[in-house]
């Protein structure tokens, strides 16, 4: 930490000499721990000036970890008012690389357990609610990278071939939510909706996990989690609900079956 605090006094670098002598470390010691901080991307060294400062791997960390503190503070409000208004078990989700990552939990007034033990190198992007959200507003080649995953069945309603994640993938995208029929855990439920910043990218997702005896509260809990989901992204800067162009659609499409069939009666 001594060593990072010098380069970050000095963003034009520093030659190995002055480091050790700014950071009251022998030449050998610093010299080693700047080579551990090289490997991990914290340093940097100059080719010519031989200058050591701080590499863009600790820009990226810091940058991660303030769009992780701003995105909790932005989400805490309106997940704990899904909490509270559903009574059930709700969080904030984010996609870190092809895994989901809480960064919150408020726990419901039921003990449920909706999340499984994964193994080493599998995923259940394709089989949870929050997985299957993220998925569907990611971009194409990432949604293609998650698609060449090994598509694990954990319950008999898992959807393990890649044409009908792509359908699935449609539907999400279209109605502005996604669902998970026990298609990860046997008796679990959950309902998942994205957040979306400033700039219109799908960020996050809120959710609620039930368990399926609650079946019937789908659609409060759709109804709750997609605005959850609008506050979050209201929060962030995100000015109109993505959702109403799909909404308007829908319904002018429906308003014209209904017309279609009293014409056909």
């Amino acid at each position: 930490m001594d060593i990072i605090e010098v380069l970050a006094a000095e963003p034009r670098g520093l030659p190995l000499t002055e480091i050790a002598r700014k950071a009251g470390f022998r030449e050998s010691t610093t010299h080693h721990l700047l080579a551990t901080l090289k490997a991990r991307g914290v340093a940097e060294q100059d080719k010519q000036s031989r200058a050591y400062r701080l590499g863009h791997r600790l820009v990226a960390l810091v940058n991660q970890f303030m769009a992780d503190r701003d995105l909790r503070s932005a989400g805490i409000g309106p997940i704990r008012e899904l909490r509270d208004r559903s009574g059930e078990t709700s969080y904030l989700t984010e996609l870190q690389g092809q895994e989901t990552v809480i960064l919150i939990e408020l726990i419901g007034h039921r003990s449920l357990q909706a999340r499984r033990s994964k193994l080493s190198g599998e995923s259940d992007l394709h089989a949870t609610a929050s997985g299957k959200a993220l998925m569907a507003h990611a971009d194409q080649e990432s949604f293609e990278s998650f698609l060449s995953l090994p598509l694990t069945k954990f319950t008999l309603n898992t959807i393990t071939d890649p044409e009908a994640l792509r359908t699935e993938m449609e539907t999400i995208r279209r109605q502005g939510y996604a669902l998970d029929g026990e298609e990860h855990v046997v008796g679990v439920q959950c309902v998942a909706a994205p957040v979306f910043t400033g700039q219109g990218e799908c960020v996050a997702v809120a959710s609620v996990a039930y368990p399926t005896a609650a079946a019937d509260r789908t659609e409060e809990l759709v109804r709750l989690v997609t605005t959850a989901a609008g506050k979050i992204s209201a929060n962030l800067g995100y000015a109109q609900d993505p959702f109403e162009k799909d909404r308007e659609h829908a319904s002018g499409a429906a308003k014209a079956a209904r017309k279609g069939g009293k014409r056909g009666s």
